[in-house]
């Protein structure tokens, strides 16, 4: 059976891209509206600010996710060592120009929630909490402040560090849920995957082709089915021992998945046979793929050893058509391949 990536996985992926374009864009904006509506005394002097250097790093952090969105958490890392530098400098000029702490305290409460979002509980909580120490050890080096400072200061430390476990906890509650889903879905997996073959197993193939089935129904589409049974199977097992005859199967059922491709869907129907269903394609062009199945396994050893099979193809023939009739063709024809002398296609 295909593997596939986890569509949640994805999807959390992209919102982490998302948050952290939009936090950086957005304060690069704020910037520049700042900049309009008070410009700075002259261009050299807002190039040496603390701010000057955070818009360039956001910037060149969107770059880099943009170009290696896998690396999302190591380019917040180092972008997030830049923040912390601009934090321990920015505090001393906000205290020593008794400006507001409110810009700095809003955008920080922005950084807690997108650290959470591309971290994670764990260290989301640990680069906050480094925050937290950053800001705490910058005021305690600046010396004494008054009593309006220390009353800003503090709410800013508890409101970011309430913040902190707020989204902690919601942190948490996603990671379970997803740990959760993981969960299920490898179980599913594997109640609907053959243990020995990794390819659909009986009760998934048929869910399967009742389902193709009502697809070709609804939309009036051709399918097909291919039946194949190995040939002087049991010889295998007696000869070689039932090891290599398991060897066999991995190997067939490994072929077929890789020559079908992501055009159609393999399964073990039982012992030595395998079913491939074959949506949207008419018995012409499932003959063809059948023909190119024979010649993969008999072309080449399987398990060092030069093994045939013989392939039955049946089509979809209208609404009165029925899985049960459906595979019963296909087998049939493939016990005709049989008993013409094995090794064909019917």
């Amino acid at each position: 059976m295909v593997s596939r990536e986890s569509t949640l996985q994805h999807r959390l992926l992209r919102s982490q891209q998302y948050a952290l374009y939009a936090a950086s864009l957005t304060y690069v904006v704020y910037l520049l509206l700042g900049a309009l509506v008070d410009p700075p005394v002259s261009l050299a002097q807002a190039v040496q600010t603390p701010r000057f250097g955070l818009t360039l790093l956001t910037g060149l952090a969107c770059l880099a996710v943009w170009r290696w969105p896998q690396e999302i958490r190591t380019v917040y890392l180092v972008a997030y060592g830049g923040c912390l530098l601009a934090l321990a400098l920015e505090i001393p000029r906000l205290l020593d120009t008794d400006l507001s702490v409110l810009q700095l305290f809003l955008w920080q409460s922005v950084n807690v929630l997108v650290s959470f979002l591309l971290l994670g509980s764990r260290w989301g909580l640990g680069v906050n909490v480094l925050s937290l120490l950053t800001i705490l050890v910058s005021l305690t080096l600046r010396g004494p402040l008054t009593g309006a400072q220390l009353a800003d200061w503090l709410t800013v430390c508890m409101i970011l560090a309430i913040t902190a476990y707020v989204s902690y906890l919601v942190m948490t509650f996603i990671e379970g849920n997803l740990l959760t889903h993981e969960q299920d879905q490898g179980r599913l997996r594997a109640a609907r995957q053959d243990a020995l073959t990794a390819v659909y197993g009986r009760g998934a193939i048929e869910e399967e082709l009742e389902r193709a089935m009502d697809d070709s129904r609804k939309n009036n589409t051709p399918m097909s089915v291919i039946v194949t049974d190995i040939d002087h199977f049991k010889s295998v097992n007696d000869q070689h021992g039932h090891a290599t005859g398991d060897d066999v199967l991995r190997a067939v059922a490994k072929r077929l998945r890789r020559t079908v491709g992501g055009g159609g869907l393999v399964g073990r129907w039982g012992g030595e046979e395998f079913i491939v269903l074959l949506p949207e394609l008419a018995r012409p062009e499932a003959l063809i793929i059948a023909e190119r199945l024979r010649r993969e396994i008999s072309d080449q050893p399987l398990a060092d050893l030069n093994i045939t099979a013989s392939f039955g193809v049946a089509s979809y023939q209208g609404t009165n058509d029925t899985p049960n009739q459906l595979f019963g063709r296909a087998d049939q024809a493939m016990y005709q391949a049989k008993n013409g002398g094995r090794n064909a296609v019917r």
